[in-house]
């Protein structure tokens, strides 16, 4: 049996170092690329909660805006309420300076001095000069009286729109102070959202840069992988050619031996010489007998 040249030990050797080195390098690769995809996976994550951290805090903000917009429309539905409440509380201070001023006591103590002029003129037997007169009083005080109930008409009306522009002013104050307060609220909703954008922006180079070395590390473990593939392959070949040229080998010597034999059988057959049973076989199997 033939033993490999020295060409084909020299190529089985390099090519077994090979294998070796390019298996620890598809691996070395492989590994690196783990821990990037690790990184980026990681960094992913953060930007994802951060952004959902934003979506949130938008919402929230928002939402605040909302309430704000309505307590602005509140507020406005009021100052509309406002406008003819002021136009009739001028009309009626303007009305009021133009009554009559009010003197010679209550309504009651008018009342009641009509009442005594006219008791006067019914009891009292009276020239038609006095009658006259007292019926000139009357008239004078139903007159005062008149303007005095009229005046009380509107004093009271002026109290109930004050009252009213009070109230309407507590209520505007009220939502003016909500609305500052939602305002201020929504501003550091704002800001707190701009700081987490400017946080996950800050994230995607990082995320984008370990996807980036994941990517040329996969291609190089790829690349490594496929040439470790190459010399297994190329190994394998090798071997296979030595053990197909062993073959051939022995075969050409089996072949060698059983025509020596078949000849060396021949001549003791032509020499009338006995021949062995192994021989015997050889002959028959070449069909020389």
């Amino acid at each position: 049996m033939s033993t490999p040249t020295k060409e084909q030990l020299q190529i089985l050797q390099d090519l077994e170092a090979q294998i070796v080195e390019l298996k620890d390098r598809f691996q070395s690769f492989r590994e690196e690329a783990k821990v990037w995809a690790e990184k980026r996976d990681t960094l992913n994550a953060q930007s994802k909660k951060v952004w959902e951290e934003v979506k949130d805090l938008k919402s929230r903000r928002d939402e605040l805006n909302d309430t704000i917009k309505k307590l602005k429309e509140e507020r406005t539905s009021l100052h509309t309420k406002v406008a003819p409440k002021r136009e009739e509380l001028e009309a009626l201070k303007k009305k009021m300076d133009e009554l009559p001023e009010r003197r010679g006591g209550s309504a009651r103590s008018i009342a009641k001095r009509i009442n005594e002029l006219d008791w006067e003129i019914q009891t009292n037997p009276l020239s038609p000069a006095e009658e006259k007169e007292l019926i000139g009083r009357i008239k004078f005080l139903e007159e005062r009286m008149l303007a005095w109930k009229e005046a009380e008409a509107v004093k009271s009306r002026l109290l109930e729109l004050r009252a009213d522009f009070g109230s309407l002013k507590i209520t505007a104050n009220d939502i003016h102070e909500k609305i500052m307060g939602l305002a201020e609220q929504s501003q550091e909703l704002h800001e707190k959202m701009l700081a987490k954008i400017k946080e996950a922006e800050a994230i995607k180079p990082e995320a984008d840069e370990a996807h980036k070395q994941f990517s040329s590390l996969r291609g190089q473990a790829d690349e490594a992988y496929k040439d470790y593939l190459e010399a297994v392959a190329r190994l394998k070949a090798v071997k296979l050619q030595i053990r197909q040229e062993r073959e051939d080998e022995e075969k050409r010597r089996i072949e060698a031996a059983i025509t020596a034999t078949s000849e060396e059988a021949m001549r003791k057959l032509k020499e009338k010489r006995k021949i062995t049973l192994d021989e015997y076989k050889i002959l028959k199997s070449e069909g020389l007998i």
